[in-house]
């Protein structure tokens, strides 16, 4: 061989090519010359091989890579997509489907959307509080209320096409359900009571399951309104048939809740098919995973906000349901740290959960005020140690136990004051047994 040309046979798109191509040369620097010689550049990365070989380093020369006269030299263009890897185990395939998402939020539609669902949601809460106070005929509150869902699931229905993304269908769907809610509520005459609800959330579930088979968006967040509402409807159904108190059945609620939490993952996996026992194929496997993923979303979502909002009506109703709305608060925010990819549903439902706990403490007794204001202020610098000293320290594998434990023992701590809150204990005093 030359000490500066080799000559080699390029096989490329069907034809053999015999060249002299300098053997110092960076392969890199060969090909363009190459692809001119053999009829021009193309848009696209090409790359040399020998046959039945991986591609020569682009940074190597001819002679580096042992390349002699006569040898046969393959030209391919290489794919702009890497190959998808392949993995052995279940489990690697499980947590790469898992990856971090990379969409984020529409920045120009999502301030008109947060602004709708705020104005329905005050217009169906203002309505909502009239019921309880003013005795007036609902018949034409309930067919407006009627008439705006319909309107809105049908604007949902048909904006397909004139909206590019679904931020807006998704919103029409919610501003539907909503005011489903508010017709159900006032559907039969008289102040709100256990059937009211129960009309209501069962309305509400099922505007929430048209708007999933007719928007065909927001799949998560309307699934999660749905379930909520049917946890309230049969909530409702079992304060109708027993005549107990609010804050009983709210407590109770609460419990149920909190532990329906725990089981969502397996209640999850079981939904969409995942089970150690059957051999799948990898692409049905990451399909199953993520639609997991999305369902174990709303289950958590919709109990979480259940247990916030049946803590937070308790708390209202009776002053002795304060701690365990305010321990409900705290289990919500412990969830932050086990469950990432929920952090955020679970810190907004457990924020306003503490916070509503703390106004409606601070009105049932408005004689300790400094010390609602020394809690408030430590409440605060809690808040800003979590979000800006925390995240920039390094916990210890005992610091990281210790939370653990925490919240094991709050969860188990909610049994018994839920039993206490109720009245449970008080009953079975009572009953003054005696052996």
């Amino acid at each position: 061989m030359s000490e500066s040309a080799c000559r080699v046979t390029v096989h490329c798109r069907g034809t053999n090519t015999d060249l002299s191509l300098p053997a110092t040369m960076p392969v890199a620097e060969l090909i363009p010359s190459i692809l001119d010689l053999l009829g021009g550049a193309e848009q696209a990365r090409h790359r040399l091989s020998r046959v039945g070989c991986a591609a020569l380093p682009s940074s190597t020369t001819l002679a580096q890579n042992g390349i002699r006269d006569g040898t046969v030299l393959v030209l391919t263009q290489q794919d702009a997509q890497p190959p998808a890897s392949r993995h052995d185990d279940a489990a690697q395939v499980v947590a790469a489907s898992l990856a971090p998402a990379t969409t984020s939020l529409p920045i120009r539609s999502t301030p008109g959307a947060l602004a709708a669902v705020a104005f329905a949601a005050t217009g169906a809460l203002v309505i909502a509080r009239n019921a309880f106070i003013v005795r007036t005929q609902p018949a034409p509150t309930v067919l407006a209320a009627v008439a705006v869902a319909a309107a809105a699931l049908t604007a949902s229905t048909l904006s397909h096409n004139a909206f590019r993304g679904p931020t807006a269908r998704l919103t029409l769907a919610i501003v539907a359900v909503t005011f489903a809610a508010v017709a159900g509520l006032l559907a039969v005459p008289g102040v709100p009571h256990a059937p009211h609800v129960l009309l209501a959330a069962t309305a509400t579930a099922a505007a929430a399951v048209l708007a999933i088979r007719v928007a065909h968006c927001g799949a998560i967040t309307l699934t999660a309104l749905a379930l909520a509402a049917t946890v309230i409807a049969v909530a409702a159904l079992a304060a109708a048939l027993t005549g107990a108190r609010l804050y009983v059945v709210g407590s109770m609620t609460t419990l149920a809740c909190l532990g329906l939490i725990e089981v969502a993952p397996r209640t999850a996996m079981l939904l969409s098919g995942l089970s150690p026992t059957r051999a799948l194929r990898e692409e049905e496997l990451s399909a199953r995973t993520r639609r997991a993923d999305k369902r174990l979303t709303s289950l958590r979502a919709g109990f979480a906000a259940v247990a916030a909002l049946s803590a937070a009506g308790s708390a209202f109703t009776a002053h002795r349901a304060i701690p365990l709305a305010a321990l409900t608060g705290g289990i919500l925010l412990l969830h932050v740290r086990t469950d990432a990819r929920r952090a955020i549903v679970f810190s907004a439902i457990g924020i306003a959960s503490i916070t509503t706990t703390l106004a409606i403490a601070a009105s049932a007794a408005p004689r300790y005020g400094p010390w609602f204001a020394a809690l408030t202020a430590a409440l605060a610098a809690a808040a800003m140690y979590v979000g800006f000293v925390a995240p920039a320290l390094a916990p210890s594998p005992v610091a990281r136990r210790g939370v653990d434990a925490v919240g094991c023992i709050a969860l188990a701590a909610a049994v018994p004051l839920a039993c206490w809150t109720c009245g449970a204990f008080s009953a079975i005093r009572d009953l003054n047994l005696q052996p």
